[in-house]
């Protein structure tokens, strides 16, 4: 059960994050400074550094708990395909939000939602040049994993429509 949760709940915060990220960066690249560029910024970083604590989590569970096992139904090359999937989503909910910590501490931007201070990534140097170039690989993981989880979702209903078993076992 909660196995579940956490899934669930990381699943809305990372498709929270994602909008949110895009209108952020549309608004800095207009020079749209205010209120609620601010509020945008410092709710994605305080989302984003909770989802890298939460993936520690989920990892630490995943390796005390089996998944079920796939149907003797679905192909080989299906079953392969799905683990490698899960097993990029994983690396890229680790290394996206560690791109944007790097980020905001080369940067430095660590206040975060409510006046909280993240706090600085060890052996990052404050350095903007370093900053932006962290960012831009922050965006480009950030998008891969947008296209990623797209994909995830399509299979799943796929799968639902299917009725082939593995809907069920999601479940």
């Amino acid at each position: 059960m909660g196995w579940r949760v956490l899934h669930w709940l990381m699943a809305v915060m990372v498709l929270t994050l994602i909008p949110v990220g895009l209108w952020m960066s549309s608004r800095a690249e207009a020079d749209n400074w205010g209120p609620l560029t601010d509020v945008l910024y410092s709710s994605h970083k305080a989302v984003g550094f909770s989802v890298l604590l939460l993936m520690v989590v989920r990892i630490l569970v995943k390796l005390r708990v089996k998944s079920p096992p796939y149907p003797s139904t679905l192909p080989r090359r299906l079953q392969l395909a799905a683990k490698g999937l899960h097993h990029l989503i994983y690396l890229l909910l680790v290394l996206t939000p560690l791109f944007g910590w790097a980020g905001v501490t080369a940067y430095p931007a660590l206040v975060t939602v409510a006046g909280y201070h993240l706090p600085a990534m060890p052996l990052v140097p404050q350095d903007s040049a370093l900053a932006e170039k962290l960012f831009a690989v922050h965006g480009v993981l950030a998008i891969t994993l947008s296209i990623l989880i797209a994909g995830h979702i399509a299979a799943a209903f796929r799968h639902m429509l299917r009725k082939d078993g593995i809907f069920r076992r999601m479940l």
